[in-house]
């Protein structure tokens, strides 16, 4: 089986570098253009059998643009949103980098607690689910290459439990509007055939 993994477009907030985690922010102008401009390389890897994506803004915007002729099989998958990063959402590093627990946050690749946000294993746990939810979906209905749009940190969360070359956690994030072309082995694992 073979998966398209997409993280969404370019938010006003992703361009200042601050934390989105659930805010449900809109892509920017920038990040429409940027998905257009793209829109030729994606349309290389379809069509594509099922479209997952998170219920946000950003992702559904996004899918609607990469893929608006699929329209009909797109499944909203609430598991496939960004974490909620509490008290960081809205704020840049350059205002978080003396805070204890963003510190603590990064030390641990995302595996420490964020003061009034989503806890880590809730987090990693609801992401694992939603990629077995997506490869049972695709065994039951005898799919054999989907696409999913989501969030850099579903997909970083994702891969590091995932992918065979177990690469550092921050080693996977994508920038917006790009992805991941994989491979799925019998066994749930990721192999990443190409990056674009």
């Amino acid at each position: 089986m073979k998966i398209l993994f997409i993280r969404h477009g370019q938010t006003k907030l992703n361009a200042e570098g601050r934390w989105l985690g659930s805010t449900d922010a809109p892509l920017s102008e920038t990040g429409k253009d940027f998905l257009i401009n793209k829109k030729s390389i994606i349309d290389k890897y379809k069509p594509v059998q099922k479209l997952y994506c998170s219920p946000l803004k950003r992702c559904l915007e996004t899918a609607q643009i990469y893929f608006d002729d699929h329209e009909e099989n797109k499944e909203i998958v609430n598991d496939l949103r960004e974490r909620c990063f509490g008290d960081f959402e809205g704020k840049n590093h350059d205002e978080l980098k003396d805070n204890p627990y963003y510190k603590e946050f990064f030390r641990t690749n995302w595996k420490s607690n964020v003061p009034n946000g989503e806890t880590s294993d809730s987090f990693f746990k609801r992401t694992e689910e939603a990629y077995i939810y997506i490869i049972e979906d695709m065994k039951k209905n005898n799919m054999d290459y989907t696409a999913v749009v989501s969030h850099g940190g579903v997909i970083m969360s994702i891969f590091s439990k995932f992918d065979k070359q177990k690469l550092g956690f921050y080693e996977y994030l994508l920038q917006n509007g790009c992805g991941y072309y994989t491979e799925i082995d019998e066994k749930n694992n990721i192999n990443i055939i190409e990056k674009f």
